[in-house]
């Protein structure tokens, strides 16, 4: 269906207030310093709960993320629990392996597939916070990599919260800063210094009323947040977000779809994997690298137990079989050489 005829609906969530009342922030690269920083100029009086998420390597069942910050903090911060209120003046961080979704006013932690391939995932709070708190959001992304909090900085603003990101020449990475502004062309930029006054001054600002979402930008937040709830639109359903594509998601195999999201292309499968088009690019320049590589090691083997094969003939006066076998070694080392060059230019390349 198209925009223009799409008919207006209201969010899911908003009930309007006099402040800002949610923060959400996410970082991956970089973050830890830069959300110190952050919550070390948040005041303990803030009237507004503060959700975190940084994108980590897997690190097993704990992380020590919210001690560092809460060295910092005057607010309290500790790692978020399943059924936690979004209670103002607190900080809670998203553990490891579990995705922080908002869901009726509370934090609700599941295991559903990761995002860009991440659990947790940036987007996936930014979106659920959306849908579940409207224009009463402020949106925060931090210094990164690639283009992750994107869709999710763009689903905030859809919905009439507030944008906010860190100034790209001031993050030490500044890729998600820099795509976060090309998304959303109406957020608010400042340096990692001047962060915390901005969200301050953000969070006693009062919400605009909430606004009118086209009915099919609606559906398609619902259904992913659905989706990051755990829930499966099924493989017979109409109501998965997007189109078919041609290509098939890295984690599963399934089929993407494509998701165009405003000026944002993205993809998601039935299996609820979601991949930007930087993180997808990302995952495939790996695979492909993977593959030179085996295929390498492959092709080395091969010329080694060719040539071992020719010595033995050789040895045993079966001249002919060790030419033949000689002739293989060489076939494998000319592909080889090959493979081995395509493989460096595939590592040097600029990403």
């Amino acid at each position: 269906m198209s925009a223009t005829q799409d008919e207006a609906v209201g969010p899911a969530g908003g009930t309007g207030g006099d402040v800002h009342d949610l923060v959400v922030v996410g970082g991956s690269a970089g973050g830890v310093e830069a959300l110190r920083t952050l919550v070390e100029g948040l005041a303990a009086d803030l009237p507004a709960c503060v959700l975190v998420v940084l994108h980590l390597p897997r690190q097993g069942a704990t992380s020590v993320l919210p001690a560092i910050l809460a060295r910092s903090s005057a607010l309290p911060v500790r790692a978020a629990v399943d059924g936690d209120p979004l209670l103002p003046g607190t900080v809670l961080v998203a553990p490891p392996e579990r995705h922080m979704v908002v869901c009726d006013g509370k934090v609700v932690l599941t295991s559903a597939a990761p995002e860009n391939g991440f659990r947790p995932a940036i987007d996936v709070l930014f979106r659920s916070a959306a849908h579940d708190a409207g224009s009463k959001v402020v949106g925060v992304v931090l210094t990164g990599n690639l283009d992750d909090g994107s869709a999710g900085l763009l689903a905030v603003a859809r919905h009439g919260g507030a944008a906010l990101v860190q100034d790209p020449q001031d993050a030490l990475f500044p890729g998600m800063p820099r795509n976060a502004l090309a998304s959303v062309p109406g957020a608010s930029t400042a340096p990692l210094s001047a962060l915390a006054e901005v969200v301050t001054r953000l969070v006693h600002s009062p919400p605009p009323p909430p606004p009118a979402l086209e009915q099919h930008a609606a559906a398609v937040d619902a259904v992913e947040v659905a989706m990051a709830l755990g829930e499966s639109p099924g493989p017979y359903t109409a109501d998965h977000p997007g189109v078919p594509s041609a290509w098939s998601c890295p984690d599963c195999s399934g089929v993407l779809w494509e998701i165009q999201d405003g000026p944002l292309l993205r993809f998601r499968c039935r299996t609820g994997h979601a991949w930007s088009v930087e993180s997808l690019a990302e995952r495939q320049d790996l695979e492909v690298e993977t593959a030179l590589g085996m295929a390498l090691r492959a092709l080395e083997e091969r010329q080694a137990l060719a040539v071992r094969v020719a010595e033995t003939a050789e040895a045993a006066g079966r001249a002919w079989s060790g030419k033949h076998f000689r002739d293989r070694a060489s076939e494998a080392a000319r592909h080889a050489a090959v493979l081995r060059r395509l493989l460096h230019e595939e590592v040097d390349r600029p990403r």
